[in-house]
Protein backbone atom coordinates (compact mmCIF):
# COMPACT_ATOMS: atom_id res chain seq x y z
CA UNK A 1 0.00 0.00 0.00
CA UNK A 2 1.44 3.47 -0.77
CA UNK A 3 2.39 5.52 1.71
CA UNK A 4 0.19 9.07 2.08
CA UNK A 5 1.57 12.13 0.65
CA UNK A 6 1.34 15.56 3.41
CA UNK A 7 2.16 18.61 1.95
CA UNK A 8 3.75 21.53 4.05
CA UNK A 9 3.07 24.79 3.38
CA UNK A 10 5.85 27.18 4.25
CA UNK A 11 7.96 23.73 4.68
CA UNK A 12 11.10 26.55 5.32
CA UNK A 13 9.36 28.41 8.26
CA UNK A 14 9.29 27.13 11.84
CA UNK A 15 6.90 25.55 12.76
CA UNK A 16 6.31 23.78 8.75
CA UNK A 17 10.31 22.43 8.92
CA UNK A 18 9.16 21.57 12.43
CA UNK A 19 6.59 19.95 11.51
CA UNK A 20 8.39 17.77 8.61
CA UNK A 21 11.06 16.79 11.05
CA UNK A 22 8.45 14.93 13.29
CA UNK A 23 6.93 13.51 10.18
CA UNK A 24 10.29 12.36 8.35
CA UNK A 25 11.10 10.51 11.85
CA UNK A 26 7.77 8.43 12.19
CA UNK A 27 9.52 5.04 11.52
CA UNK A 28 5.89 3.44 12.78
CA UNK A 29 3.85 5.21 9.29
CA UNK A 30 5.84 6.26 6.68
CA UNK A 31 4.87 9.22 5.14
CA UNK A 32 5.51 10.73 1.98
CA UNK A 33 6.40 14.21 2.14
CA UNK A 34 6.40 17.45 0.14
CA UNK A 35 7.37 21.43 1.36
CA UNK A 36 6.35 23.91 -0.68
CA UNK A 37 8.47 27.19 -0.91
CA UNK A 38 8.81 30.47 -2.54
CA UNK A 39 12.23 29.58 -2.97
CA UNK A 40 13.49 26.13 -3.56
CA UNK A 41 17.09 27.39 -4.07
CA UNK A 42 17.77 29.06 -0.53
CA UNK A 43 19.68 27.25 1.85
CA UNK A 44 17.08 26.28 4.08
CA UNK A 45 15.31 24.66 1.26
CA UNK A 46 18.40 22.73 -0.08
CA UNK A 47 18.82 21.33 3.75
CA UNK A 48 15.12 19.94 3.13
CA UNK A 49 15.42 18.27 -0.11
CA UNK A 50 18.89 16.33 0.81
CA UNK A 51 16.60 14.95 3.65
CA UNK A 52 14.96 13.28 0.88
CA UNK A 53 11.63 15.78 1.25
CA UNK A 54 10.47 16.42 -2.11
CA UNK A 55 10.76 20.30 -2.50
CA UNK A 56 8.13 22.20 -4.74
CA UNK A 57 8.21 25.89 -5.38
CA UNK A 58 4.51 27.62 -4.97
CA UNK A 59 3.57 31.04 -3.65
CA UNK A 60 0.13 31.39 -1.78
CA UNK A 61 -1.13 34.41 -3.88
CA UNK A 62 -1.02 31.99 -6.93
CA UNK A 63 -3.49 29.57 -6.67
CA UNK A 64 -2.70 27.04 -9.43
CA UNK A 65 0.74 26.69 -8.30
CA UNK A 66 -1.06 25.48 -5.03
CA UNK A 67 -2.71 23.38 -6.15
CA UNK A 68 -0.45 21.77 -8.31
CA UNK A 69 1.82 21.50 -5.00
CA UNK A 70 -1.17 19.75 -3.28
CA UNK A 71 -2.26 17.56 -6.16
CA UNK A 72 -2.51 14.10 -4.33
CA UNK A 73 -1.64 15.05 -1.26
CA UNK A 74 -3.72 13.12 1.94
CA UNK A 75 -3.17 16.30 4.21
CA UNK A 76 -1.79 19.65 3.96
CA UNK A 77 -0.62 21.57 7.28
CA UNK A 78 -0.35 25.40 7.08
CA UNK A 79 0.53 28.42 8.45
CA UNK A 80 0.25 31.88 7.00
CA UNK A 81 2.37 34.56 8.62
CA UNK A 82 0.44 37.25 9.96
CA UNK A 83 3.31 39.63 9.64
CA UNK A 84 4.49 38.49 5.80
CA UNK A 85 6.10 41.71 4.76
CA UNK A 86 3.64 42.07 2.00
CA UNK A 87 1.18 43.05 4.78
CA UNK A 88 3.78 46.38 5.60
CA UNK A 89 2.93 47.77 2.32
CA UNK A 90 -0.07 50.86 2.75
CA UNK A 91 -0.76 50.20 -0.37
CA UNK A 92 -1.78 46.57 0.34
CA UNK A 93 -5.27 45.99 -0.28
CA UNK A 94 -4.92 42.22 0.40
CA UNK A 95 -5.12 40.51 3.94
CA UNK A 96 -3.69 37.59 5.36
CA UNK A 97 -8.01 35.94 5.55
CA UNK A 98 -7.56 36.42 1.36
CA UNK A 99 -4.51 34.51 1.27
CA UNK A 100 -5.75 31.54 3.96
CA UNK A 101 -8.51 31.13 2.08
CA UNK A 102 -6.72 30.85 -1.68
CA UNK A 103 -4.58 28.48 0.18
CA UNK A 104 -7.74 26.30 1.28
CA UNK A 105 -9.52 26.67 -2.04
CA UNK A 106 -6.62 25.05 -3.74
CA UNK A 107 -6.50 22.34 -1.15
CA UNK A 108 -9.84 21.14 -1.73
CA UNK A 109 -9.58 21.21 -5.85
CA UNK A 110 -6.70 19.01 -5.43
CA UNK A 111 -8.36 16.86 -3.34
CA UNK A 112 -7.06 17.02 -0.12
CA UNK A 113 -8.78 15.08 2.49
CA UNK A 114 -7.53 17.12 5.94
CA UNK A 115 -6.17 19.80 6.23
CA UNK A 116 -4.42 21.41 9.26
CA UNK A 117 -4.47 24.93 9.92
CA UNK A 118 -2.12 27.01 11.72
CA UNK A 119 -4.79 28.99 13.26
CA UNK A 120 -6.94 30.31 16.17
CA UNK A 121 -9.74 30.99 18.19
CA UNK A 122 -11.00 34.41 17.37
CA UNK A 123 -9.93 37.16 20.61
CA UNK A 124 -12.60 39.48 18.94
CA UNK A 125 -15.64 36.78 19.54
CA UNK A 126 -13.86 35.74 23.33
CA UNK A 127 -13.74 39.27 24.67
CA UNK A 128 -17.50 40.45 23.20
CA UNK A 129 -15.46 43.02 21.14
CA UNK A 130 -14.02 44.40 23.85
CA UNK A 131 -10.45 43.70 22.24
CA UNK A 132 -10.10 42.02 18.84
CA UNK A 133 -6.64 40.62 17.84
CA UNK A 134 -6.56 40.98 13.82
CA UNK A 135 -3.25 37.75 13.65
CA UNK A 136 -6.43 36.05 15.88
CA UNK A 137 -9.13 36.91 14.14
CA UNK A 138 -7.72 36.74 10.62
CA UNK A 139 -6.47 33.27 11.26
CA UNK A 140 -9.76 31.61 13.11
CA UNK A 141 -11.51 33.39 10.02
CA UNK A 142 -9.29 31.33 8.07
CA UNK A 143 -10.31 28.34 9.76
CA UNK A 144 -14.09 28.55 9.81
CA UNK A 145 -13.98 29.09 6.64
CA UNK A 146 -12.25 26.06 5.64
CA UNK A 147 -15.10 24.66 8.19
CA UNK A 148 -17.84 25.93 6.25
CA UNK A 149 -16.85 25.02 2.70
CA UNK A 150 -17.72 21.55 3.22
CA UNK A 151 -14.53 19.88 1.07
CA UNK A 152 -12.42 18.37 4.09
CA UNK A 153 -12.91 14.73 6.04
CA UNK A 154 -10.82 16.84 8.97
CA UNK A 155 -10.13 20.37 9.29
CA UNK A 156 -8.13 20.88 12.35
CA UNK A 157 -6.29 24.00 13.88
CA UNK A 158 -3.54 24.35 16.00
CA UNK A 159 -2.49 27.22 17.38
CA UNK A 160 1.06 27.02 18.99
CA UNK A 161 1.64 29.58 22.40
CA UNK A 162 4.43 31.92 23.14
CA UNK A 163 7.85 30.45 20.89
CA UNK A 164 10.29 29.59 23.14
CA UNK A 165 12.35 30.67 20.08
CA UNK A 166 11.32 34.28 20.69
CA UNK A 167 13.98 34.77 22.99
CA UNK A 168 16.37 34.12 20.33
CA UNK A 169 16.15 37.55 18.48
CA UNK A 170 17.49 40.71 19.44
CA UNK A 171 15.27 42.61 17.68
CA UNK A 172 12.51 42.48 20.78
CA UNK A 173 14.29 42.51 23.54
CA UNK A 174 14.37 46.20 23.86
CA UNK A 175 10.87 46.50 23.65
CA UNK A 176 10.55 44.43 26.69
CA UNK A 177 13.26 45.54 29.01
CA UNK A 178 15.91 43.80 27.29
CA UNK A 179 15.85 40.35 28.49
CA UNK A 180 17.76 38.05 28.29
CA UNK A 181 20.42 40.25 26.07
CA UNK A 182 20.94 43.85 27.44
CA UNK A 183 21.05 44.08 31.06
CA UNK A 184 19.88 47.02 33.25
CA UNK A 185 22.20 49.20 35.00
CA UNK A 186 22.35 47.31 38.24
CA UNK A 187 23.69 44.33 35.80
CA UNK A 188 20.05 42.37 36.49
CA UNK A 189 18.12 41.13 32.88
CA UNK A 190 14.73 42.30 32.81
CA UNK A 191 11.82 41.44 31.21
CA UNK A 192 9.67 43.88 31.57
CA UNK A 193 5.90 43.57 30.09
CA UNK A 194 2.07 43.54 31.51
CA UNK A 195 1.26 40.26 33.15
CA UNK A 196 -0.45 37.79 31.39
CA UNK A 197 -4.38 37.62 33.30
CA UNK A 198 -6.05 35.05 35.01
CA UNK A 199 -3.60 32.25 36.53
CA UNK A 200 -0.50 34.19 34.81
CA UNK A 201 -0.12 30.61 33.01
CA UNK A 202 1.76 31.78 30.16
CA UNK A 203 1.66 28.60 27.04
CA UNK A 204 4.82 28.90 26.25
CA UNK A 205 6.01 26.58 23.49
CA UNK A 206 9.14 25.06 21.94
CA UNK A 207 8.33 25.01 18.05
CA UNK A 208 11.80 23.24 17.18
CA UNK A 209 11.40 20.66 19.76
CA UNK A 210 7.76 19.86 20.46
CA UNK A 211 5.80 21.63 17.61
CA UNK A 212 5.85 19.04 14.73
CA UNK A 213 5.92 16.37 17.93
CA UNK A 214 2.11 17.74 19.12
CA UNK A 215 0.38 20.30 16.51
CA UNK A 216 -0.77 21.83 20.20
CA UNK A 217 -0.39 24.70 22.07
CA UNK A 218 1.97 24.06 25.06
CA UNK A 219 5.57 22.50 26.24
CA UNK A 220 5.91 24.55 29.43
CA UNK A 221 3.60 26.64 31.50
CA UNK A 222 5.02 29.76 33.89
CA UNK A 223 4.44 32.69 35.08
CA UNK A 224 6.82 35.73 33.78
CA UNK A 225 8.23 35.89 37.01
CA UNK A 226 8.67 32.14 37.07
CA UNK A 227 9.93 32.25 33.63
CA UNK A 228 12.64 34.85 34.49
CA UNK A 229 13.59 32.56 37.82
CA UNK A 230 14.17 29.54 35.76
CA UNK A 231 16.55 32.06 33.31
CA UNK A 232 18.27 32.55 36.33
CA UNK A 233 18.37 28.94 37.90
CA UNK A 234 19.73 27.47 34.44
CA UNK A 235 22.28 30.27 33.72
CA UNK A 236 23.44 31.70 36.85
CA UNK A 237 22.54 35.05 35.26
CA UNK A 238 20.82 37.76 37.95
CA UNK A 239 16.69 38.07 35.71
CA UNK A 240 13.55 39.56 37.13
CA UNK A 241 10.26 40.51 35.89
CA UNK A 242 8.93 43.89 36.59
CA UNK A 243 5.29 44.52 35.44
CA UNK A 244 3.82 47.44 33.31
CA UNK A 245 0.48 47.81 35.12
CA UNK A 246 -1.15 49.01 32.01
CA UNK A 247 -0.83 47.13 29.01
CA UNK A 248 -1.88 50.27 27.03
CA UNK A 249 1.20 51.90 28.25
CA UNK A 250 3.85 49.15 26.42
CA UNK A 251 5.02 51.15 23.89
CA UNK A 252 5.57 49.62 20.32
CA UNK A 253 6.52 52.64 17.92
CA UNK A 254 4.08 52.30 15.56
CA UNK A 255 5.53 48.64 14.18
CA UNK A 256 2.61 46.58 13.60
CA UNK A 257 3.99 43.25 14.48
CA UNK A 258 4.28 44.67 17.90
CA UNK A 259 0.65 46.05 18.17
CA UNK A 260 -0.40 42.53 17.21
CA UNK A 261 1.68 41.45 20.46
CA UNK A 262 0.67 44.69 22.27
CA UNK A 263 -3.11 43.72 21.74
CA UNK A 264 -2.33 40.42 22.75
CA UNK A 265 -1.62 41.78 26.31
CA UNK A 266 -5.20 43.36 26.45
CA UNK A 267 -6.69 40.40 25.07
CA UNK A 268 -5.22 37.95 27.61
CA UNK A 269 -6.41 40.08 30.37
CA UNK A 270 -9.98 40.53 29.17
CA UNK A 271 -11.04 36.58 28.99
CA UNK A 272 -8.68 35.71 32.01
CA UNK A 273 -5.69 34.74 30.64
CA UNK A 274 -6.77 31.69 28.11
CA UNK A 275 -5.23 32.89 25.42
CA UNK A 276 -6.87 29.71 23.81
CA UNK A 277 -10.07 30.59 24.84
CA UNK A 278 -9.70 27.53 26.84
CA UNK A 279 -8.31 27.16 30.14
CA UNK A 280 -4.28 26.24 29.96
CA UNK A 281 -3.68 22.66 30.41
CA UNK A 282 -0.17 20.85 29.34
CA UNK A 283 -1.49 17.28 30.00
CA UNK A 284 -3.09 16.55 26.38
CA UNK A 285 0.28 18.35 25.11
CA UNK A 286 2.50 15.44 27.23
CA UNK A 287 0.42 12.38 26.02
CA UNK A 288 0.79 13.82 21.96
CA UNK A 289 4.28 13.94 22.78
CA UNK A 290 4.74 10.64 24.12
CA UNK A 291 2.67 9.16 21.05
CA UNK A 292 4.80 10.94 18.54
CA UNK A 293 8.35 9.64 20.00
CA UNK A 294 6.85 6.26 20.37
CA UNK A 295 6.57 6.36 16.28
CA UNK A 296 10.66 7.15 16.35
CA UNK A 297 11.73 4.62 19.46
CA UNK A 298 12.46 7.69 21.64
CA UNK A 299 12.13 7.11 25.09
CA UNK A 300 13.10 8.69 28.07
CA UNK A 301 14.13 12.54 27.60
CA UNK A 302 13.42 12.49 24.21
CA UNK A 303 9.08 11.47 25.14
CA UNK A 304 9.32 14.92 27.44
CA UNK A 305 8.23 18.11 26.40
CA UNK A 306 10.73 20.90 26.63
CA UNK A 307 11.37 23.12 29.55
CA UNK A 308 12.33 26.38 29.61
CA UNK A 309 14.86 25.57 31.76
CA UNK A 310 16.73 23.27 29.28
CA UNK A 311 15.92 26.23 27.34
CA UNK A 312 17.69 29.00 28.51
CA UNK A 313 20.79 26.26 29.60
CA UNK A 314 21.54 25.40 26.15
CA UNK A 315 21.38 28.60 24.77
CA UNK A 316 22.46 31.35 27.34
CA UNK A 317 24.12 29.01 29.99
CA UNK A 318 27.96 28.94 30.48
CA UNK A 319 30.23 25.84 30.15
Amino acid sequence: MPSKLITVFGATGLQGSSVLASLAANSQKPFTLRGTTRNPSSAAAKKLSDSGIQVVKADGWDKQSLISAFHGSWAVFANTNSDDAVFENPDEKRTEVDLGKIIVDAAAEAGVEVIVYSGFNSANKITGGKIPVAAFDDKNEIWEYAKSIGKFKTVVAAGPGWYFENYLGQDLAPILGGFPFVPAEDGTLVFRAPKWGGKEDVPFISIGDDYGDIVHAVSDIKSFGQMTQAFENATGKKARFEEIPNWRDLEVYGIRGLETIKNMWGFCQESGGRYFGDETEAKTAAELKKLAAATRGATGKAAQLATLEDFWKANFGTE
